[in-house]
């Protein structure tokens, strides 16, 4: 299984890392870690990936401008994109999202344990 991980913090980085690894063992699991939005545009350009899990604030942009870009050029990967976020406000995040044209999505809080399917 191939994943792209969209996060700019390296510790974040890291734990996210190993809780795709738990979560899916004993799969072997290839994580590519894109830090912008322009990494992670050229990394799907270049590979194959079974899934894309996203921050939504990221270094020179959002998530969603990478998830605007995938449904303009691969939209099979439309359901196959994550959000995920310790965002204390859950409305204000999901406004930002609203904002950038996305309306519908996925988001997963792996701290607090929720997931939200929009719209």
């Amino acid at each position: 299984m191939k994943v792209l991980l969209i996060e700019d913090d390296a510790s974040l980085q890291r734990m996210t890392t190993r809780l795709i690894r738990r979560a899916f063992a004993p799969v072997e699991i290839a994580i590519d870690i894109a830090d912008s939005p322009s990494s992670a545009i050229a990394l799907l350009e270049a590979n194959i990936y079974d899934f894309v899990l996203s921050d939504f604030n990221v270094n020179y942009g959002t998530g969603g401008d990478v998830l605007i870009w995938i449904r303009a050029n691969q939209r099979h990967m439309i359901e196959r994109f994550v959000f995920f976020s310790g965002a204390k406000n859950l409305d204000l995040w999901h406004h930002k999202v609203i904002a950038k044209g996305i309306d519908s999505t996925t988001f997963v809080d792996l701290l607090r344990g929720y997931v939200l399917v929009m719209p």
